[in-house]
Formats: C-alpha cells, structure tokens, sequence
C-alpha cells in the first residue's frame, strides 16, 4: 500500500473520532486547511498538525 500524503474526509473523522459534518464546518471556518476534489476534501499531511488539532477538539 502506497504512503499517502493526505488525509481524506472520511479518514480524518477516525483519526479525530468526530462526525464527518464536524470535519466539513472545521473545514469551512478555515480550522483545517483542504482541497475540494468532486463532492469530498483532500487534506495535505503537510498542512495540518494532528495534535493540536485533537487538543482544541477536547476541550
């Protein structure tokens, strides 16, 4: 299996164990950085820090 550099939608709601909708208004606020491909998001591993982002998710 190839290592990817992104993350999918579908894939980032398991990493950070939140609904898909939460991934999409994070999305759409500007909170996680992505690109529209077709009906779903590609988000560049590059562009987002999983740590921080699962700290601001639990408080």
């Amino acid at each position: 299996m190839l290592d990817k550099d992104f993350y999918t939608t579908k894939e980032l709601t398991k990493i950070l164990k939140i609904s898909k909708q939460s991934v999409l208004k994070r999305i759409g606020r500007g909170n996680i950085k992505a690109v529209k491909t077709g009906r779903d998001y590609i988000i560049f591993k590059k562009d987002i820090d999983l740590s921080k982002l699962k700290s601001d998710i639990q408080q």
